[in-house]
C-alpha cells in the first residue's frame, strides 16, 4: 500500500504561534513514517504559507521563511494539491489529507474553507464548528438553549461607547466582580482579573482597540474541570473528567462529589451532538465553590498535540496515544463524504 501524503498546517498569530509549532513537532514525531509522507506547512502571521520537503526535524527551527518554499492550497477540486511556488515555477504537490493545527485568528475556519473548496480531506473541526468556537458567545447561546448552565457574560459593541456609563453600569451590576474582559473573537488567555470600577473601565476601552465587539464575563470561583471527546466512525469516545490544578497540571482522577463527572460528561455530549461536530473537542467546566454547580465555560475544537495540551493528556486515560488518535481520524476523514 502506498503512503498517504499528509500535510500538517501550523502557525498563526504571534501570541499563539509557539503553541502551534510545539503541537506540530509532537504530532510529526508521533506519525508513522511507514504510513505517511509528512509535508509540514508553516503559516506566518501575515497568512503566507511555507512548505518544507526535507527532514521534518526542521519544524523545530524558527526561521521558517528561510527553510521553506512558498505555497498555496489549490482551489481546483480536480487537483487536490498544494501549489509549490518557486519564482515563476509552480509545481503540484498531491495531498491525501490535511491536519490543521493553526492558532489565533487563523483557526476560525478560513483554512478549512480553502481545503473544502479544493476538495482536500482534513481532520478536525469543520468551518461551522471552527467559527462557532472562535466566537465562544455563540457556543454559550447554543448551550443555554439546551438547558446547560453557562458562565454569565455580556456582549457590547462600539455603538455602545456613546453611552459608556450605561455600558459600564450593566457590566458592574449584571456581571459584577471578579470578571474578565476580552475582544469577542479572542481568548481570555492571561487577561487580568478585574476587581473594581477603574480596572473595568480601562479593560473595556483597551479591548475595543482590538475589535468591534467585546465580552465581559464573570469569573466563577471554583475548580476547573475538563473532559475530551473523540468522534470516530462508529462511536464517540469520551474521557474521564479531569481537573486543571492551580499549577497547570492535569489531574486525571480528581475526587469529585456524586454525579459531578456524570453531569459534566452529559453536558459535553449534549452540546457536541447539537453542534453536529466531527472534530475532537475539549470542554471546560467550573465546579462552583459555593453551590457545587457544574457551569459550562468553553469548548476548544482546535486540534493540538503538544505534551502540555489538555486533549492528549485526557486521551492517555483511555490508553490512546497521539499516533493512534491521528491514525483513526485520518481513516475517518478519508471515508467521510
Amino acid at each position: 500500500m502506498s503512503k498517504l501524503n499528509v500535510v500538517v498546517i501550523f502557525g498563526g498569530d504571534a501570541g499563539d504561534c509557539e503553541a502551534s509549532i510545539n503541537s506540530a513537532i509532537n504530532l510529526i514525531d508521533n506519525l508513522s513514517r511507514e504510513k505517511y509522507n509528512i509535508l509540514p506547512v508553516y503559516v506566518n502571521a501575515l497568512g503566507n504559507y511555507f512548505l518544507y520537503e526535507g527532514k521534518p526535524h526542521v519544524v523545530r527551527a524558527a526561521e521558517w521563511e528561510n527553510f521553506g518554499t512558498k505555497c498555496q492550497i489549490s482551489l481546483d477540486r480536480q487537483d487536490k494539491c498544494l501549489l509549490r511556488i518557486s519564482g515563476e515555477r509552480v509545481k503540484n504537490v498531491p495531498v491525501d489529507v490535511a491536519i490543521p493545527l493553526l492558532r489565533g485568528g487563523l483557526s476560525g475556519g478560513s483554512v478549512q474553507g480553502a481545503l473544502e473548496i479544493g476538495g482536500i480531506k482534513y481532520i478536525g473541526a469543520d468551518i461551522l464548528s471552527s467559527s462557532m468556537v472562535a466566537d465562544n458567545v455563540m457556543i454559550k447561546t447554543l448551550a443555554k438553549s439546551l438547558g446547560i448552565t453557562c458562565v454569565k457574560h455580556l456582549v457590547f459593541d462600539t455603538k455602545e461607547l456613546k453611552t459608556f456609563d450605561s455600558m459600564l453600569r450593566a457590566a458592574r451590576y449584571k456581571i459584577g466582580y471578579p470578571c474578565r474582559v476580552r475582544p469577542l473573537k479572542k481568548g481570555f488567555g492571561n487577561s487580568a482579573v478585574i476587581n473594581n470600577k477603574k480596572e473595568l473601565e480601562d479593560a473595556i476601552l483597551t479591548a475595543f482597540l482590538f475589535g468591534d465587539k467585546i465580552v465581559v464575563e464573570k469569573v466563577v470561583l471554583g475548580r476547573e474541570l475538563v473532559c475530551a471527546l473523540l468522534p470516530l466512525a462508529d462511536e464517540v469516545k469520551i474521557s474521564n473528567v479531569g481537573e486543571v490544578l492551580p499549577n497547570g497540571e492535569i489531574c486525571l482522577s480528581p475526587e469529585l462529589g456524586d454525579g459531578v463527572a456524570t453531569k459534566a460528561n452529559g453536558c459535553a455530549l449534549k452540546l457536541f451532538d447539537a453542534m453536529n461536530s466531527k472534530s475532537p473537542a475539549c470542554f471546560k467546566f467550573i465546579l462552583e465553590d459555593k453551590t457545587e454547580n457544574v457551569i459550562f465555560s468553553s469548548i476548544n475544537t482546535s486540534l493540538s498535540f503538544s505534551d502540555t495540551d489538555v486533549f492528549p493528556k485526557l486521551m492517555q486515560g483511555l490508553d490512546l496515544g497521539v499516533g493512534e488518535i491521528v491514525d483513526e481520524l485520518i481513516l475517518d476523514a478519508l471515508v467521510r463524504k
